[in-house]
């Protein structure tokens, strides 16, 4: 699947920031190694206020709509499987 030009919902333009938040989600997960730590299922909202990797990249993007954000987090690349 290609990351669509424009959102469905809203019709913001979205795919020139595929690259940026692809790059700096790559960063991010290098740099803290968090393929060795376990994450969570569940996330108990009371006892944790920080976001995940993903929610502060799209925050710093400029991605701040659901429908928009929904795009991202949802995106699966195939095209590299074809």
């Amino acid at each position: 699947m290609i990351i669509p030009i424009r959102c469905f919902t809203c019709n913001n333009v979205i795919a020139h920031k595929w690259e940026e938040y692809f790059n700096k989600i790559q960063m991010k997960y290098s740099n803290d190694e968090v393929d060795n730590m376990r994450k969570e299922r569940f996330i108990d909202i009371k006892k944790s206020i920080n976001k995940a990797y993903e929610g502060t990249v799209l925050d710093e993007i400029g991605l701040k709509s659901y429908c928009c954000r929904k795009n991202f987090l949802s995106h699966v690349e195939l095209t590299d499987k074809v």
